[in-house]
Formats: C-alpha cells, sequence, structure tokens
C-alpha cells in the first residue's frame, strides 16, 4: 500500500511536557505562588516550566529572557505545535489553567471563582486532585482525590513521584555503522576475547546491566549479522549524529547509551559508574578521560530532549555530537583511568589493544 509520509514515533507529549498539570478553577494570585513554589523546589532534579497568561495585550508578541539578555520581536507566528517544541525540552510544565489547558489537572473548588470552572468544565480531562478552598463540590466534578487548602502541599510528593516515574526508560545503542577505512576491515566483527564481537560483547555487558542494546547500521540488510535488534541509519552521511537521531526517531521517549565499538577495553565498571551518575534532567551525561579537556561523546547518555537539540544543531552545519555536549547541559563523569578510552581504530592500535589484554 502507498504511504505518502512515513509514520514515525511521537513522543508522548501532553500539550507542552512529557508531565504537566493545569491548576484551575482559584484565583491566578493564589495558583501562580503555587507553582512558582513547587517549581522551586522540584528543580533541583527536574526541569520545570511555568505557562501563565496575562490579562492584557504585551508589548511586543515575542519576548525571551535569557540571564541579562533580553530577546524582542515585533511580530510572531506562534500555535499549539510551538507549545510542544519548547515544552518538550521540560519534564515538567504548571500551567495556569484559568488561561490554557494541560493534559492533567489540579482543579481548586473556590466559590469566588466558581464561573470560571464552569467555563473550564470541558478541559478537565484527567483529574489528579482537587483543593477544596471554600463552597460546595460541584456534583459534576470528577471523581479525585480532595484536600482541603491547608494540605495543598501534600501535592507536592505526589507530583514528584509522577516525575520520577516519567524518568525516560535507558536503552543502549551500539554503533557499527563506520566504514572502518582505517582499519582495513570490519571493526564491529573484531574479536578480542571469548569468541565475540565486539558488539556482542558490548550488547552481553549492557544486559548484564539491565540496558537492553540495538545495534545502529548503515543498511537494514547490515542487520543479518548481527544477534540484537537493529538501528537503520535514517540520516545517512551524518556520522554518529546521525545514527543518534535514527534512534530517537524510532523511540523518541527513551535515553540512549551510545557506545562505539572500536572501545575494546571498555568494561561493565566504567559504564556502571556512567548510568549511575545519568541526570535525566541534563541533555546528556558523558564520560571524560583524565587530562582530557572534552566529554566522550562516544560512552554518553543522551536524554530525549537531546533530539531536537541535535537537529537543531545540524541546523547550523554541525554534525559533531561533542559539539552538542560541550555547548548544552551535559553532566561529566570524570574517569580515574584513561584505559577504558583506548581507541583501536588501526591495525597498529588493535595490536596494542591485544597486548594490554595479553
Amino acid at each position: 500500500m502507498h504511504q505518502k509520509h512515513p509514520k514515525i514515533a511521537r513522543p508522548a507529549l501532553g500539550n507542552y511536557a512529557r508531565t504537566e498539570f493545569a491548576l484551575v478553577g482559584s484565583t491566578c494570585e493564589r495558583m501562580e505562588k503555587l507553582m512558582r513554589a513547587w517549581a522551586d523546589s522540584l528543580s533541583r532534579d527536574f526541569r520545570c516550566l511555568l505557562v501563565t497568561g496575562e490579562h492584557h495585550e504585551p508589548d511586543v508578541p515575542t519576548s525571551v529572557r535569557y540571564d541579562r539578555k533580553h530577546f524582542t520581536a515585533p511580530d510572531a507566528s506562534w500555535n499549539d505545535f510551538d507549545d510542544r517544541l519548547l515544552g518538550q525540552a521540560y519534564d515538567l510544565a504548571l500551567v495556569n489553567g484559568n488561561h490554557y489547558p494541560a493534559a492533567r489537572q489540579i482543579v481548586f473548588v473556590d466559590e469566588n471563582k466558581a464561573g470560571t470552572l464552569e467555563r473550564r468544565r470541558d478541559q478537565l480531562s484527567d483529574v489528579f486532585a482537587v483543593v477544596h478552598v471554600s463552597g460546595e463540590l460541584p456534583e459534576w466534578l470528577p471523581a479525585a482525590p480532595v484536600y482541603p487548602l491547608e494540605r495543598v502541599g501534600e501535592l507536592l510528593p505526589l507530583i514528584a513521584d509522577e516525575l520520577r516515574a516519567a524518568v525516560p526508560r535507558l536503552r543502549a545503542l551500539i554503533l557499527a555503522g563506520g566504514r572502518s577505512e582505517r582499519m582495513g576491515e570490519d571493526k564491529s566483527k573484531l574479536v578480542y576475547r571469548d569468541g565475540n564481537t565486539e558488539v556482542e560483547r558490548l550488547a552481553k555487558v549492557c544486559a548484564d546491566l539491565g540496558v537492553a542494546a540495538s545495534v545502529s547500521v548503515r543498511e537494514a540488510e547490515d542487520g543479518d549479522r548481527f544477534p540484537i535488534p537493529v538501528v537503520t541509519d535514517r540520516f545517512l552521511g551524518l556520522g554518529p549524529a546521525g545514527a543518534i537521531c535514527s534512534a530517537f526517531l524510532i523511540d523518541p521517549d527513551a535515553a540512549w547509551l551510545v557506545l562505539a565499538c572500536d572501545l575494546p577495553l571498555l568494561e561493565a565498571p566504567t559504564l556502571r559508574q556512567l548510568i549511575s551518575a545519568r541526570r535525566p534532567d541534563h541533555v546528556a551525561t558523558a564520560v571524560r578521560g583524565p587530562g582530557r579537556e572534552w566529554p566522550e561523546p562516544l560512552v554518553a547518555i543522551y536524554e530525549p530532549r537531546a533530539y531536537p537539540r541535535l537537529l537543531q544543531f545540524l541546523a547550523l552545519g554541525y554534525s559533531c555530537p561533542r559539539k552538542l555536549l560541550i555547548n548544552s547541559n551535559t553532566a561529566i563523569v570524570d574517569l580515574e583511568d584513561l584505559e577504558p578510552l583506548t581507541n583501536a581504530n588501526t591495525p597498529e592500535e588493535r595490536r596494542r589493544v591485544q597486548e594490554l589484554l595479553g
């Protein structure tokens, strides 16, 4: 059957982020004060976005502030897709539901704002909790736990639990799509010990750490020689950056542990250290060898928020994933030993590794 547009996996987003709550039904002042307090508390471990509204037309349609730099534009076009493009970089969006909807709701029953809640009635699609300020609970209100206003603080740990449950699962991507021109033979087929190729060895190391591995290949038929699932490169000619983007293309909700297949001294302890130090609230977590200035892009965990940023870097003409790590919010794991990052890209380097392995 002819398909005009190929289907690709879409990230599990709400109107903004992967986890979002609209606070609706009380005064903007009360709810936004609570939103700010919750965001301040949660921002130690999660990236938080506040979505609020204005009661008057802004001076300029677009205004963004970063540190002391303030960006403004005299005109702008913005729609629901722009909301998601912005929100996907965040773990949590807290939304003033009196102005804008969100996938889940925290409903305030406040007799002074009963009309506001009534007008938003059709947006109460997934009520997480009800906060009782004053007045009678409407009969039409969906069933949900009810908290008196003085106990509203009890919702904060529940929201934190939701965020922890939504931390992206970890998958591994072993890069085997290179041409191995300097080695003169396919590096993914090389055997250094125990009769296993490097792809097979790394896949087993990942499995022992509880991380399912896939292998990145140039062409679909290349996958016939691997015992694990394959990810075919959909961004041809862009090297590791294209392979990483191809992995996110099939699973944008996973975090990808990216591993080169030419690191025969890389073992479980180093990967365990990397995984233990993972910061899901960052763009990535990467190791750095002693004495090295920059992180290693092919022993790194890329969070889902790295995907759109990688695409943006490609749009600017940068295809090196290290450039992304250096210029993004990347958690660095400093290794005490450089040996696990020893590359074997040439026959000479391979022989030196074999001597080290005995």
